[in-house]
Order: structure tokens, then C-alpha cells, then sequence
């Protein structure tokens, strides 16, 4: 197991060249939801479609929330990545005894208030267009054994008329040990209320 060793170095370049590009190749940025931020360890749970994604929840971390980013990866991409651990990457490898040491070393991320730990329950990169979302194994068990707060985040781009494509957030919080339906099918409806948003939001724009 790769465990997570934050550099202030890295940890800085990251966020300047997130920044920028973001800026540069995003005509806009559009964010609605429960972005407030929280004393108390944060989980994020999102869809992953792109080799952008880990940098579209540091980017929001940075701009909301300001804590300790951590990111769950897959050990075989981490590893010919490394550098990745130093902005708060961390190993998973799925079938195998490592599997069960990343979900107690995630659930000791998320006993420490300073901490956000963004998870891709889905467990690899599937098409945007992929619907609903299947959880791998270890997801829910991450979700509903640590109690931290719980962001649901659906990221989806549209580019309308335009030559650079537009990137949406759609944010949430949920709380899974209350919930009376498991998290794979809170995260599902989420998604197709962000999807419906998303549709009225591309007629609205296509319109003007």
C-alpha cells in the first residue's frame, strides 16, 4: 500500500496549476449545492469520467472547504504516479488483504477534523453518459462504518454553442446512517436530479 505524504511544495503547485487549468480550459464554472464548510471530517463521494476529476474536488476543496485533501487511487495508477502521494494520494488494490488496509487507513483519515478524503465508489473511470452508477465493493462499508459528513458531488460539462465546454458541480449533503435506502441508490437519485438541473440549465443557456 502507497499511504498519502503531503509535501507543502507539491501541495502548493497543485493548487496554482489547478487553477490555472481550470481557467484555461473551462469557458465557465458553475457550482450549486452545500458548499459550506464544516468542522468536522469531510467525505466526498463522486462519479469519475475523466483524468480531470481528482483536480475538480482539490479545486472545490480549495475554493470551500480548505482542509487536508486526500484521494483514494487505484495502487496499479498510483504507483507509476508517486508524486501524486505527496498532494494526498493513497493506494488501493482491489481483491487483494491491501484492499482492507486502504478502508482502515481512509476510516483513520476520517477521524481527524482537518481532513477530506474524496472517494470514487464506482472504483474506475466510466463514460459521463453511464447511468446509474454501480459502487464496487468497500464503498458503502467506507460510507456508512466512519461518521463523518458525507458531500455528494455529480460533475458534469456541457459546451452548448461554445468552443470551450462549461463544468458544472452539483453538491449535496447526505447523511447515509439515517437514510433509509443504501448510498449507492442516494448517490443514483442524486445524480438524476443533477442530470434534470442540467438539462433545464442547457436549455436556458441554448435559449440566449
Amino acid at each position: 500500500m502507497i499511504k498519502a505524504n503531503h509535501h507543502p511544495f507539491f501541495v502548493w503547485f497543485f493548487r496554482l496549476y489547478t487553477n490555472i487549468m481550470i481557467r484555461i480550459h473551462f469557458r465557465k464554472v458553475y457550482v450549486e449545492g452545500d458548499t459550506e464548510k464544516t468542522t468536522n471530517p469531510l467525505l466526498v463521494v463522486s462519479n469519475h469520467f475523466s483524468w480531470w476529476d481528482g483536480f475538480f474536488i482539490f479545486w472545490l476543496n480549495n475554493k470551500f472547504w480548505k482542509k487536508i485533501f486526500y484521494v483514494m487511487m487505484l495502487e496499479e495508477q498510483l504507483a507509476i504516479r508517486k508524486f501524486l502521494s505527496r498532494t494526498g494520494a493513497f493506494s488501493i488494490k482491489r481483491g487483494q488483504t491491501s484492499d482492507r488496509h486502504s478502508l482502515r487507513y481512509a476510516t483513520e483519515i476520517l477521524q481527524n477534523n482537518e481532513n477530506l478524503l474524496l472517494m470514487y465508489p464506482q472504483g474506475e473511470i466510466r463514460s459521463q453518459l453511464e447511468y446509474p452508477v454501480h459502487f464496487k465493493n468497500g464503498a458503502e462499508f467506507l460510507i456508512k462504518s466512519s461518521q463523518p459528513e458525507v458531500k455528494m458531488v455529480v460533475v458534469l460539462t456541457d459546451y452548448f454553442s461554445f468552443r470551450k465546454p462549461s463544468l458544472f458541480f452539483y453538491i449535496k449533503n447526505v447523511d447515509p446512517q439515517n437514510e433509509e435506502i443504501k448510498p449507492e441508490a442516494l448517490f443514483n437519485n442524486f445524480m438524476h436530479e443533477s442530470i434534470e438541473k442540467q438539462k433545464a440549465k442547457a436549455k436556458a443557456i441554448s435559449d440566449h
